[in-house]
C-alpha cells in the first residue's frame, strides 16, 4: 500500500511538470530597448519559471521578461547601456542550476 501511494505522488509530480497551459502575456519593447532570447530547455514547470523570471527582474537595465514554458524560452526586454547579452546569457546559466526542473 505505501509502496502504491508513494509511486502515485511521484506519477502526479511528473504529470504537473509537463502540463502546461498556453499563455497570454506579451512582451512590450519601448524604443532605445533591445530584446534578447535565450533557451532554457531544462525549465519545465511554474517554480522554474518564477526563478528565473525573478532572477533576471533583479539585473540592472532589465524592464521585462518572459519565459514561455511551451517553447522553453526566456525573452528580455533590457537597456543596452546598463547591461550587455552576456551579463544576461551568464544570469540564465546560474539561475537555470537552481530550478527543481533538471
Amino acid at each position: 500500500m505505501k509502496k502504491s501511494i508513494f509511486i502515485l505522488l511521484i506519477l502526479v509530480s511528473v504529470i504537473s511538470c509537463n502540463r502546461i497551459e498556453k499563455e497570454e502575456r506579451v512582451l512590450v519593447k519601448p524604443e532605445g530597448e533591445a530584446v534578447l532570447v535565450i533557451n532554457t530547455p531544462k525549465a519545465r514547470c511554474h517554480k522554474c519559471q518564477k526563478i528565473i523570471e525573478g532572477g533576471l527582474q533583479k539585473v540592472d537595465g532589465v524592464s521585462q521578461t518572459i519565459l514561455d514554458l511551451n517553447t522553453k524560452q526566456v525573452s528580455i526586454v533590457y537597456t543596452p547601456e546598463s547591461t550587455t547579452s552576456e551579463v544576461l546569457n551568464a544570469t540564465v546559466e546560474k539561475l537555470v542550476k537552481e530550478i527543481p526542473c533538471k
